[in-house]
């Protein structure tokens, strides 16, 4: 096997201003024709032209409940990932839950440091658990990708990428002499785009190269007079079923890959009650800003977020209170949702955010199958008779299936909406 990534072509993209990461979220958006867009640091701003730059405006003294129905289609998938053997038992880990064709892959990363397979039913059928350090092996990984028919994994320590069959074989692997970070495979223009946690100046956040492993492409220049996220990077790189996306912890612009470059396509505006990054700079100790990013920070991306053609949900915390914001891509309307989002579709479970992107469309959560029941018998102890059994019979049906079939589970119910 390679040493190091076989390179034809090692092209260092310059990003032009308008391209640079934006970090700074005390900003003052010029609301004339053609958006600014704001640099990075020292809050400096410089007008120019961005077509098609989608402006998400989020206004605290706007926030509502939220129903279900408002941001996804009127159905609703319930897919308990069955532990009848010790092989199937899942930790309350998940770090990412990948659907493709008829299987479910499930990534333990900080646990059994395992993957479960399931078919698209729930029913256990292999793993891949290749702990240790030698050929075929891994001690960490981050992200896995589907690539012509193969399991791909990224992130991998020691510095390597793994292939394995969709039914978990291993196959072959190829070692780096650089970090390669978690990311994602784009159909779109079969590229590998990986995200990079580096500290170090002249290097680059986002590293792309194609399937042949043949040239590099680099993006996004670390800069060491910026804040930036002490995070693994695993949710910025983002796909729909027509783009790759990538935003970062602290910067308030989310771009899109065209034609091979990353364009700022939506911008956040945390107006008055953005956090000021310059105070969290000057927090020196990790401990000290831990506890101000816990219970005091204002509004900040915290680079966690799921994006379709029609809309992008993200989740804000502002001083300890989670907020769901979801942005009409279409009407250009930001929603701001305190709470629990409330189950109009079925009256079963109301989720307090989102966390996964299943597949292109599909989105969601997991819920411990026992505490999916105890959902059950609440409603069972607040309905009448005769409406509880209605209810179980026709709009509830699948999920009161699914919780009793679950009822004695630690091993999660997937619940999945589709976005509209």
């Amino acid at each position: 096997m390679a040493d190091s990534l076989p390179t034809l072509r090692n092209v260092k993209l310059k990003i032009r201003p308008l391209l640079l990461v934006g970090v700074c979220l005390r900003y003052r958006l010029a609301l004339m024709v053609g958006l600014l867009f704001i640099l990075l640091g020292g809050c400096k701003q410089e007008p120019t032209s961005v077509p098609g730059l989608e402006r998400i405006s989020v206004d605290l003294s706007q926030v509502r409940t939220g129903k279900l129905s408002e941001f996804f289609e009127p159905h609703i998938e319930y897919i308990w990932l069955e532990d009848d053997s010790e092989e199937a038992q899942l930790t309350s880990g998940l770090q990412k839950i990948l659907f493709h064709q008829d299987r479910i892959y499930t990534l333990d990363i900080f646990g059994c440091k395992c993957i479960h397979i399931f078919n698209k039913s729930g029913k256990y059928m292999s793993k891949i658990d290749a702990y240790g350090e030698g050929p075929g092996e891994y001690l960490d990984f981050d992200a896995a990708a589907v690539v012509d028919g193969e399991l791909v994994l990224l992130g991998v320590y020691p510095r390597k990428i793994m292939w394995f069959s969709l039914e978990g074989k291993f196959l072959r692997e190829l070692s780096f002499r650089d970090r390669i970070g978690p990311g994602v495979f784009s159909e779109f223009d079969d590229r590998y785009y990986l995200y990079n946690y580096t500290r170090e100046p002249g290097d680059y956040f986002v590293r792309s190269f194609d399937k042949s492993l043949q040239d590099t492409v680099t993006y996004f220049p670390y800069d060491p007079a910026k804040l930036y996220g002490e995070v693994s990077g695993r949710s910025y790189l983002q796909k729909s079923s027509e783009y790759l996306y990538y935003g970062m912890t602290y910067s308030d612009t989310v771009y899109q890959v065209d034609n091979g470059n990353f364009i700022p396509k939506l911008v956040l505006d945390f107006g008055k009650y953005a956090q000021d990054l310059d105070e969290m700079k000057r927090l020196d100790d990790p401990r000290e800003r831990l506890d101000f990013i816990n219970n005091r920070a204002k509004l900040y991306f915290r680079g966690q977020y799921l994006i379709s053609e029609k809309q992008l949900y993200t989740i804000l915390i502002y001083e300890k209170k989670g907020i769901n914001v979801f942005f009409d891509r279409e009407q250009q309307q930001t929603h701001v949702i305190k709470d629990r989002i409330i189950d109009d579709i079925d009256g079963a479970y109301d989720p307090y955010y989102l966390i996964y992107s299943f597949e292109s469309g599909k989105v969601g959560l997991k819920v411990p199958g026992r505490d999916l029941y105890e959902v059950l018998r609440e409603k069972k102890a607040n309905m009448g008779k005769a409406e509880f059994e209605n209810w179980v019979k026709d709009q509830g049906r699948n999920f009161a299936e699914t919780a009793m079939k679950a009822r004695e589970s630690e091993n999660p119910v997937l619940i999945v909406y589709r976005l509209k």
